[in-house]
């Protein structure tokens, strides 16, 4: 038996998917219903894949005025490349490699008979390895193992909009000192919880060390950052434990965008977190 999982064990079944002939605008109309960064163009009647979309095509279209143009004429205007697949039988090392070879984060999965059946990412392959390797087992979050493979593929699509929050349980020793290391796992866990219901299902909620959680915000500006932090922290600070009716814990927030450097941008929201810190606690603070 391999030792790496088969694509078909991590792939995403069903993926979204669309006709050469039908309009770049509805193929952005289901990118913004489905809440995806691609679709896949498929002949109409076999599901044989031809192409993909991505929001920088989506842009592309935008540029040339052709939103109400089919989808193939748009292909043909921007040369796209022979759309590069992966079979179901093949292994997740396989599709990392063709990742970083080709500098490409979407693969769709044929069958045998070349007919689509799903679609891998980087971000599945994450989800799907070994929780012990990429999970922190408190909370449930993604360990800072994520970090280096996030940083590799922003750099590979020069990304820019995206945004860092930094977030720091204010005075966590002092809950720990008072009511004991079993308790403070407890509120660990809870925060957890509440950030992970404030964000997006594409967004990284990293456990950085200790009390420190990065969030890794893709796709915002700035005032949607600033909203998704400031609701983080509304919803920590309503947080109640019926052990301890009497514990409230806040969070200070550093918000940055990011600089082409995640590790740097991870450090610059640091910084603006110490400066919620000093500002009063239960506070979100920026750079820009």
């Amino acid at each position: 038996m391999t030792s790496s999982p088969l694509v078909k064990e991590l792939m995403v079944c069903n993926p979204i998917v669309i006709d050469p002939e039908s309009t770049v605008r509805k193929a952005i109309e289901m990118m913004e219903t489905h809440g995806v960064g691609s679709v896949i163009v498929v002949e109409k009647f076999t599901r044989k894949p031809l192409n993909i979309i991505t929001h920088k095509d989506v842009i592309s279209a935008i540029y040339h005025s052709m939103l109400d143009s089919p989808i193939s004429e748009l292909i043909e205007l921007l040369e796209k490349k022979e759309l590069i697949t992966i079979r179901e039988e093949d292994t997740v090392i396989d599709a990392i490699r063709i990742f970083e070879e080709k500098g490409i984060e979407h693969l769709p999965v044929i069958n045998a008979e070349g007919v689509l059946v799903g679609i891998i990412t980087g971000t599945d392959i994450l989800k799907g390895l070994p929780r012990f390797a990429l999970i922190d087992p408190l909370t449930g979050l993604e360990n800072r193992r994520v970090l280096d493979y996030l940083s590799q593929k922003l750099k590979r699509q020069r990304v820019r909009d995206l945004y860092v929050l930094f977030i720091d349980v204010d005075n966590f020793k002092r809950i720990n000192d008072t009511y004991g290391h079993v308790f403070g796992d407890q509120v660990l866990r809870r925060l957890a919880q509440e950030i992970l219901a404030s964000v997006r299902a594409y967004d990284n909620v990293i456990r950085f060390g200790g009390e420190e959680i990065v969030v890794i915000l893709h796709r915002v500006n700035y005032s949607q950052a600033m909203d998704i932090a400031q609701r983080i922290r509304k919803r920590v600070k309503s947080i109640t434990f019926e052990e301890h009716p009497e514990v409230r814990i806040t969070v200070s927030v550093g918000v940055a965008p990011y600089t082409g450097d995640l590790l740097e941008t991870i450090k610059r929201a640091d910084e603006a977190m110490y400066k919620a810190k000093k500002v009063g606690r239960d506070t979100v603070v920026s750079v820009k």
